[in-house]
């Protein structure tokens, strides 16, 4: 979870990327290098596949600013990802999260707070680094008699991403080479999301199913654990216990998203 970011502040959003854009791109380097073995293509593919191995829990909540969190419970880190949100939204947070697991050294003593936190900064542009690519290549290609809330919606479609995700990079660029009419034309339509954006998506021909919920619900990747957990020490008595340990965690989720599952 992260800060609110309204046309207001992206110059200070823009700002703090700069300071950290040599940290984030070496971790960005360090996924590739380290962390893919299986070379993996799809980016939010990678990130589920990264995600599970730490037990990932996906579950519908009814709170649209709780993308997902890390929940720390005796010595584990397991990260959740809220399936109510639209699937872009969910890529972003499960990279956002990623962020915290494999470069985060000074979040894990408390559940990871919606907090202005130079780190929350840091998972943010991390998952953007991760997921947007040379967005303003792509972006530069598209007709040019194509209005701009379209070309955005195509750069959301290509590189799965949610709305603002797209505008936030559009913008940096466009102040790195200059662009003032690119960064008003960002500004104007920031806070103007269209109410209803699947419908955008149809007539646009793009597959609409990235701005709509999944409303998935897994926990199988945690269950596993568990059961390998059994199988390497079944003499450990504590096991019986696991699946009680399974359904606090899941109480205390609720509890910290301020709202009941869909």
């Amino acid at each position: 979870m992260s800060e609110k970011i309204t046309a207001e502040n992206l110059d200070q959003v823009i700002r703090k990327n700069k300071e950290i854009s040599a940290d984030i791109e070496q971790c960005r380097q360090l996924v590739f290098t380290q962390f893919n073995r299986m070379q993996v293509s799809s980016p939010p593919q990678l990130a589920i596949q990264l995600l599970r191995t730490y037990g990932l829990i996906q579950m519908p909540v009814n709170n649209p600013y709780f993308g997902g969190a890390i929940y720390v419970k005796e010595g584990r880190r397991i990260p959740f990802i809220n399936t109510a949100l639209p699937r872009a939204n969910q890529y972003f947070a499960e990279w956002h999260e990623l962020y915290h697991l494999l470069f985060d050294t000074v979040s894990f003593d408390h559940l990871i707070e919606p907090e202005n936190t130079m780190e929350e900064r840091k998972a943010e542009y991390f998952a953007s680094r991760m997921l947007l690519g040379n967005l303003m290549s792509y972006f530069s290609e598209l007709p040019e008699d194509m209005d701009f809330r379209s070309k955005v919606y195509n750069c959301m479609a290509v590189f799965q991403t949610p709305y603002k995700a797209v505008l936030i990079a559009l913008y940096e660029t466009a102040a790195q080479t200059e662009n003032n009419a690119l960064m008003d034309k960002v500004k104007t339509y920031f806070d103007n999301v269209h109410p209803d954006m699947s419908e955008c998506f149809a007539e646009l021909g793009l597959d609409n199913t990235l701005v709509l919920p999944s409303y998935v619900v897994d926990v199988s990747s945690l269950q596993s654990r568990i059961k390998e957990c059994e199988q390497e020490r079944p003499d450990i008595s504590y096991h019986k216990d696991n699946e009680h340990f399974l359904e606090r965690v899941m109480k205390e989720i609720k509890l910290v998203a301020g709202e009941s599952y869909v």
